[in-house]
Parts: structure tokens; sequence; C-alpha cells
């Protein structure tokens, strides 16, 4: 970065960022030099006035950055995180449920550390996702509803229920071979037809459980890729025919999937992702009121987190106007600008960025 300086203002050991020359067009002191005490006295000699010099761009420390992560969440996340992995491989390899585990894993202080709010939004997007995705991803649903359950105003009962479902949401995979879970590049016709079946398992593998009794977790499981246009699976559901459940995780699901990075494709900004869901909500796939009710409390959440940018520049996001859905956020960069990315389309957010990634 050039900055001008008066002569008088001049002081060894400067670099000269621009070649300083007299009238004649002479080259008196070359670019990249460094000024010495007679280099300046000969420059107070001549009718200059100024020297641009070269400088380092200043980087401004943003407040913050020091909290990415939260020691007592990912103690507590990591705990959930192994009985979760555990519950789920002794029931798709033994056909064994254990009720006391996930009473332990429903724990009030987990579920209240966990679902606690902007913290939760920020944590679940800081941490790397290490470990099996689709545990992790079945996590953060699980965790999504937690934050769903307390801003629909639910009863603890249906926030409690809403969460297990999220929880168990595709635990249906663990039926299908990790060849196709794990594929790079587009599945084919009959690969996907494969993938769709996991609701279907999902939802027997809890039908085999003491959940079974339990209408709104089994319907949540089974129904959350249903779609109120009808054009999701497996059965093609309209809107009225979809429980609130399902309706509800089918928007966490598509959130979670998306922000977070999969095998098959890199993660999204929740930006991009926001766009998505509302263009969903718009044509009728997704329910309305929930969708706009996730998308409007979720944006909210994200005030604070770290980005990267597509002009490769990090920042942080410092502000969002929550009168509309798509709005988009103003990000503070790393060297003090400030970037409203409502008014330069030529900007956009890449993606959230982990506490390793801005260390």
């Amino acid at each position: 970065m050039l900055k001008a300086y008066a002569v008088e203002n001049l002081r060894p050991g400067m670099v000269v960022g621009r070649d300083v020359m007299d009238g004649d067009m002479n080259v008196l002191i070359g670019q990249g030099m460094s000024l010495t005490l007679e280099l300046i006295y000969s420059l107070l000699d001549r009718p200059i006035f100024s020297v641009y010099i070269e400088e380092d761009e200043p980087t401004v420390e943003i407040p913050g950055k020091e909290f990415l992560l939260d020691d007592s969440y990912t103690s507590c996340y990591d705990t959930v995180y192994r009985k979760l992995k555990l519950m789920f491989t002794n029931l798709a390899e033994r056909g064994e449920f254990d009720a006391a585990a996930l009473q332990e894993i429903m724990d009030e202080k987990n579920f209240r550390e966990l679902c606690d709010g902007a913290k939760a939004v920020s944590q679940i997007h800081n941490m790397a996702r290490e470990g099996s995705y689709l545990i992790n991803h079945c996590l953060h649903v699980g965790i999504l509803a937690g934050l769903m359950g307390k801003w629909l105003n639910w009863s603890v009962l249906d926030q409690y229920n809403l969460v297990i479902a999220g929880l168990f949401i595709d635990i249906g995979k663990m039926r299908i071979s990790e060849e196709i879970l794990d594929k790079k590049g587009r599945l084919t016709e009959a690969e996907f037809d494969v993938i769709k079946k996991h609701t279907q398992f999902g939802h027997d593998m809890i039908g085999m459980t003491t959940l079974k009794a339990n209408r709104d977790i089994m319907e949540g499981v089974l129904q959350h890729h249903e779609r109120c246009d009808g054009s999701g699976y497996p059965n093609g559901l309209q809107k009225e025919q979809i429980s609130r459940f399902g309706r509800v995780l089918a928007i966490l699901d598509i959130y979670d999937a998306m922000a977070g990075d999969r095998v098959f494709a890199k993660r999204r900004s929740p930006f991009d992702v926001f766009s998505i869901l509302s263009d969903d909500i718009l044509a009728g796939k997704l329910d309305t009121e929930y969708g706009v009710l996730f998308i409007k409390n979720l944006c909210h959440a994200l005030n604070g987190n770290w980005v990267q940018l597509s002009n490769g520049e990090r920042g942080r996001i410092v502000y969002i106007d929550e009168s509309r859905v798509t709005s988009l956020p103003v990000v503070q960069t790393t060297r003090g600008e400030f970037i409203d990315l409502n008014a330069t389309r030529q900007v956009k957010i890449d993606s959230i960025l982990t506490a390793a990634e801005i260390d």
C-alpha cells in the first residue's frame, strides 16, 4: 500500500514506493530504495514536497476471534457424538436398542448446552466435522431441531420428540453400502433409488424399538424427504398429508446437508442455502411458515461468524437486516473494511469458516 509523506516527515528506513524525480524527470531515488538521512537531507534542498512510501497493509484484529470454539460446548458435543455413534452401530448391526442410552443422550444438561441459541449455530459451523459424516449430520439436525422447537414455541414434550426425530433422521443409511453413500460424482438412477430407501429403512429400524409407539418421531423420520407439492419420497405426499415433524425436518435436513462438507460436494454459504430454501418455499415444495421462521432465526444467529469471501478475503459478519428473508450481511474484513453484500454483487460469501481454518 502506497502512502504519501511530506518530505519533512520522512524517516530513515522507509521504503520508497514510487520513483522520486526532479523537474527534468531524472530519477533521484528509485522505487524500492530504503531511505537514509543523507537521502532525506538531499530532498530538503529541492522543490520536492512529498514522497510515496510503501507500507504494509494494516491488519485489523476484529473482536470475537478468540471465542470461536467453546470448550464446554465441544466437549458436550463429542460426548453425545460418541454415544449416538454407538447407538446407531448397535441398532444397525445387532438390532439392539438401549433406551437408557438414549435418555443419557437426551439428558437436559446435554441439550440445554447443545441447543443454546446463537451459540449452537456458531459452534456447529466453527467445528470441523471429524469422524462420520452421517453421525455429525444427524447430530446437527438434532441440534437444529432443538432450536426450531423453541422458535416455534412448541411444548417441551414436542421439542423433546422433534430432537429425537432429528437425531435418527438418517439412521436408515446405515443399511446402505458406503460405496454408494461415499460415491464422488453423479449417482446412477439405480443408485439414487437405493438412497431413497433410507427413509423407509430408518422408519423400520426405529419400529423395532420402544420409539415405535411415538407417531411424531416415526412420521418425522419417514417423511423428511416428502415435499408439499407431492414431488418428494417415499410416498409422494401432499402438504396436508405430511406431518408437522416431516415438514420441519425437511428444512433442517436440507440446510445442514448443504451448509456442511460432504464426500461428494463442498459446503455452501448459509446464505446460498437460504436462497435455495426460499426458492423451494416459493415453489410450494417446503412449508412456508416453518421455512420463513427458520431462515429468519438462523440468519440472526449467524451474526459474528467468520466467513471466506469470493475475492479471497476473510471477514466477520457484523450486521444482517432481518426485515427481509433474502437479506445478505455486512462483513468487516481483516483490513477493517466494511462490505455490504447487498450493495455489491461482485463479492459473495463462499462459506462459514471453521476455527481451524481461521487459525
